[in-house]
């Protein structure tokens, strides 16, 4: 009998460093991408938030990536705590903050054509964005209609929330509460409590799915540097309809994106600019 052998490949070592409040609560397009890579790396998730990993970017290091914006803390991190012996990259997360040294990261993953023109002189970029269709998905069955338009995301003023009272029917908003900006958001909420909007702090992902499900219409009114992209992909992979304001041509672009990107897309963009350079 002859034997087979097989042989083993190492797979890269991957340090993701990201910040986030409720890391529970986390369940989006890159969260579940990134389980998707564990297939091909052997993922370390650094939260620089709770920091309940003593994590240090040693050689052992294959790859790190992050995910945040330009002068966000998880940018700044990878900038102080890296150095040339490290491939890295960076998920741009919002765009109110322009570019900056972004040529110490060897490939830059963007999720809009809208934002692509900012850092084209960069030598690698690659579109990697989608849902999480585990989690954000149409109903299986009829379900009520409890409000005509849902609104999410933070009681923030570039959020725009104070269109919200132009619509009819019957309104809710769901929105992260400002802590280091308490009088702003307590101003949006009494606003939107005023002029017949219900409003719900910020809930789990899978309490936020059935909202979207009993619900008619999504409305981001955002502003351009006000984020809204993943809030209107979920709200479509949940089958609503979504409404922005005319003024915003990046949520214009994903109203239009069909098929809605999914978290198998997300992985192989992510894999692909990865492995560019590895």
């Amino acid at each position: 009998m002859v034997k087979s052998y097989r042989r083993e490949v190492k797979k890269p070592n991957l340090l993701f460093v990201y910040y986030h409040r409720k890391p529970e609560w986390w369940m989006d397009g890159l969260s579940a991408a990134l389980t998707l890579l564990e297939k091909d790396f052997n993922l370390v998730r650094f939260n620089l938030y709770t920091n309940d990993n003593d994590i240090w970017p040693d050689s052992s290091f294959n790859f790190v990536l992050g995910w945040g914006a330009f002068g966000s803390p998880v940018d700044r991190w990878i900038k102080t705590n890296t150095d040339d012996i490290h491939k890295k990259g960076l998920c741009i997360a919002g765009n109110v903050v322009n570019p900056w040294n972004e040529d110490v990261y060897d490939v830059l993953f963007y999720e809009t054509d809208w934002y692509k023109p900012i850092i084209k002189h960069h030598k690698n970029i690659v579109k990697a964005f989608g849902v999480n269709t585990n989690l954000f998905s149409k109903p299986t069955m009829t379900v009520p209609i409890v409000w005509d338009y849902i609104g999410v995301g933070a009681f923030a003023s570039w959020k725009r929330w104070h269109l919200m009272k132009k619509k009819k029917g019957r309104k809710l908003v769901i929105g992260e509460y400002q802590q280091d900006n308490e009088n702003e958001s307590l101003s949006i909420v009494r606003l939107l409590v005023k002029n017949g909007v219900m409003v719900s702090p910020a809930i789990n992902p899978f309490d936020l799915v059935n909202y979207y499900r009993w619900s008619r219409k999504a409305y981001i009114p955002a502003d351009i540097n006000g984020g809204g992209e993943r809030a209107i992909l979920e709200a479509r992979a949940c089958g609503l309809e979504v409404e922005i304001e005319g003024d915003n041509p990046k949520l214009d672009e994903l109203l239009h994106i069909i098929p809605i990107p999914t978290e198998i897309d997300y992985y192989k963009a992510l894999k692909k600019g990865i492995m560019s350079v590895l």
